[in-house]
């Protein structure tokens, strides 16, 4: 009897063997998503800063606020224009021109609040029905109270 239990005893284990592996198979991965062949859409650019990129001066502006013909030098009872040119996007930003005689003494200030959103011009001037005194001035831009560009000119009989 024995003898029979231990051959009972090994076919058990031989068929346990066999079974056992069977049972710890390991699972196959789940076969990968399927995936867009379209790429996602881009976003948009951000608009870049706001920046002057330029001054012109002359005696006469058009529709558009560009100076009809850049010019350094004027007499003594032209209207002087300033066309500042900028790009970029800006929202509620002061933009600033101070002009001064060759003295250093400050002829006109003024600030216009802009918030363009591409290319723009704006548009500054001065006048003096009187006549302005022969010599040098310089209008200077500022952006936000911070300098961006300077032109002088000229005043002459």
């Amino acid at each position: 009897m024995t003898r029979f239990l231990v051959r009972l005893a090994w076919r058990v284990s031989a068929a346990l063997l066999l079974v056992v592996p069977l049972g710890c198979k390991k699972k196959e991965a789940p076969p990968p998503a399927e995936t867009s062949t379209t790429a996602p859409e881009p976003a948009p650019p951000a608009a870049p800063a706001l920046m002057v990129i330029g001054v012109d001066l002359g005696n006469s502006i058009g529709p558009d606020k560009k100076v009809a013909s850049p010019g350094g030098t004027f007499g003594r009872r032209d209207t002087i224009y300033a066309s500042v040119s900028t790009v970029g996007a800006g929202s509620n930003a002061n933009l600033a021109a101070k002009w001064t005689f060759q003295t250093g003494q400050v002829v006109d200030s003024s600030v216009q609040t802009i918030s363009p959103t591409g290319p723009a011009q704006t548009e500054f001037h001065i006048a003096r029905p009187s006549g302005w005194p022969v010599g040098k001035y310089t209008v200077e831009v500022f952006l936000n109270g911070v300098s961006t560009n300077t032109k002088q000119f000229e005043i002459k009989k």
